[in-house]
């Protein structure tokens, strides 16, 4: 009776703490990006066409005949999508446009992915969400999820660099600076994660006030990660921060 009492007691163990690694086996994450257009609030790296002004009730073109029509586009500065430790490969972008009713004949949206803030993807399309009306928001929401193909390239740089001894084997952002310090075009040819997003609008109006874009970035990654066998613990004193790696910044 002792022996299976233990047996008992070994599986039950054993089963919570399999259920404890499931529970913990994913990391969300989800930010919103604000982008309101007024003078000294507008983030950098922020852009918009030469048919639009920024005043201090947004992004503004005067209006036009019936029979006149002019282009209109806007993109967002680059969005860091995930943890700086471990970027996402897939993620769900929603785009909230707040604009003047009836302010568009038409609009499109799109996005665009990077790893490195300065290699990007082409350009996707973010479909809208609901129908616009002329008395509630532009609404549009999409997802992007990179095949495991588009992968293999980096995950062999990281077997790489396993083999150098890194303190914490699970920082993507200190393997991403390794890659770039020993292979400066990988970047270039690759696009393993999604590190940064970038949201544009083109649209057509005859009269248009934008007042703000709001960009919510959500995904998930594995949150099984490996045990640091530096000094100070797991990772860099950074390692909470946003992805932030610039391969622009590193030293060729």
């Amino acid at each position: 009776m002792c022996m299976r009492y233990k047996i008992k007691v070994m599986v039950l163990l054993g089963w919570l703490f399999l259920s404890a690694i499931t529970v913990q086996a994913q990391l969300f994450s989800s930010d919103t990006a604000k982008i309101q257009f007024a003078p000294t609030k507008v983030p950098d790296g922020v852009t918009w066409s030469p048919s639009v002004s920024l005043t201090d009730d947004g992004l503004f073109s005067e209006k036009l005949p019936p029979n006149r029509a002019t282009e209109v586009w806007v993109q967002s500065q680059p969005i860091s999508a995930g943890m700086s430790w471990r970027p996402p490969t897939s993620a769900t972008i929603r785009l909230d446009v707040e604009a003047g009713a009836e302010a568009f004949t038409y609009l499109h949206a799109y996005f665009r992915y990077s790893c490195d803030r300065v290699h990007w993807s082409t350009w996707y399309n973010l479909p809208p969400l609901k129908p616009q009306t002329a008395s509630a928001e532009s609404v549009y929401e999409g997802s992007l999820s990179i095949p495991r193909m588009a992968q293999g390239a980096y995950y062999a740089k990281m077997q790489e660099w396993w083999k150098t001894n890194p303190p914490w084997s699970s920082d993507e952002h200190e393997l991403c600076v390794w890659i770039a310090s020993q292979d400066p075009d990988f970047f270039s040819r690759e696009l393993p994660f999604i590190g940064y997003l970038q949201v544009r609008i083109e649209g057509e109006t005859r009269g248009v006030q934008i007042k703000s874009l709001s960009i919510k970035v959500s995904s998930a990654v594995s949150g099984l990660m490996a045990f640091s066998t530096g000094s100070k613990g797991r990772g860099r004193p950074t390692t909470g921060e946003k992805w932030f790696f610039d391969v622009s910044k590193i030293m060729r």
